[in-house]
C-alpha cells in the first residue's frame, strides 16, 4: 500500500480517530485512522478498533445503495484500523450558514431530513448529526460524512434518539436558526416516510422525542415543537 500513497497531511485529530488528507493511487482521498487508546488491553483495543473501521466502510458501502450522498470507500486495512475514502470538495454546513441565503439553507436541511429518514426507514442511525458533519460541494450537493458512531437499529427509541440530538445540535450552534432549518429538515423527513407509508412509525419516533425531553428536562415546554 505504501507505494501507490503520494503524501500525507494531518487535517483532524480527534478522540477516535485522526484524519489525514493525501493521494492514493493518483485520486485525492481521507484516510482515518483509529487511534490506538493506550488505556485499554491491547488486544481489547484492536478488536474495539477493527470493528468499529469495518462497521464503518460497511455503512457508508450500504447507504449509497439508498440515495445518499457520502464518501466512496476504495480500502479497508483492518490490521491498522484504516479507512482509505474519497476526498469530498466543500465546506461545513456548520462554517457556511452565516453567509447562506435563506432558500439555499432551508434545501440543505431539507435534503439531510430526506438522507436521515433513509437511513431510518434502513434499520441504521447516524449517531452524530451534525452541522459539522453535513459538506455542501461548490455545485451545492449535500454530502454526509462521518459514520464513526453509526449504528443498526430498528428502535423507536434510538432513531428519535439521533433526531432529538441533531435538535440539540441547532439549538446550541444555530439558535437564530433553529426553528426554520428544524421545521425543514423535519418536514422532508416526515415526507419519506409518508411515501413509504409508515406515517404511523413515523409519528411514533416524533412523538418520543418529546419522551427524551422530558425524561432528561433537556428544554423548556415553551421551546419545544
Amino acid at each position: 500500500m505504501q507505494s501507490s500513497i503520494e503524501r500525507k497531511q494531518l487535517i483532524k485529530k480527534g478522540a477516535e480517530a485522526s484524519l489525514f488528507y493525501g493521494k492514493w493511487f493518483n485520486k485525492e482521498v481521507i484516510f482515518k485512522h483509529r487511534i490506538a487508546k493506550q488505556y485499554r488491553i491491547p488486544q481489547l483495543d484492536n478488536e474495539i478498533r477493527t470493528l468499529r473501521t469495518i462497521n464503518e466502510a460497511k455503512a457508508l458501502i450500504k447507504v449509497k445503495e439508498y440515495g445518499l450522498n457520502v464518501p466512496v470507500v476504495y480500502e479497508i486495512d483492518t490490521q491498522k484500523a484504516l479507512i482509505i475514502m474519497e476526498y469530498i470538495v466543500g465546506e461545513k454546513l456548520k462554517d457556511l450558514m452565516d453567509t447562506l441565503k435563506e432558500s439555499d439553507k432551508l434545501n440543505y436541511f431539507r435534503k439531510v431530513g430526506e438522507f436521515i429518514a433513509q437511513l431510518h426507514l434502513n434499520g441504521q442511525t447516524h449517531g452524530d448529526i451534525t452541522t459539522s458533519n453535513v459538506l455542501i460541494t461548490p455545485n451545492k450537493h449535500v454530502f454526509l460524512i462521518d459514520f464513526g458512531l453509526h449504528e443498526y437499529s430498528d428502535t423507536i427509541e434510538d432513531k428519535s434518539v439521533d433526531l432529538h440530538l441533531f435538535k440539540r445540535v441547532l439549538i446550541s450552534s444555530h439558535g437564530n436558526d433553529y426553528l426554520s432549518c428544524y421545521h425543514a429538515f423535519i418536514e422532508r423527513y416526515k415526507t419519506i416516510y409518508k411515501n413509504n407509508n409508515s406515517q404511523k412509525l413515523c409519528s411514533s419516533i416524533l412523538k418520543n422525542i418529546k419522551v427524551i425531553e422530558s425524561r432528561g428536562r433537556y428544554i423548556k415546554k415553551s421551546e419545544r415543537l
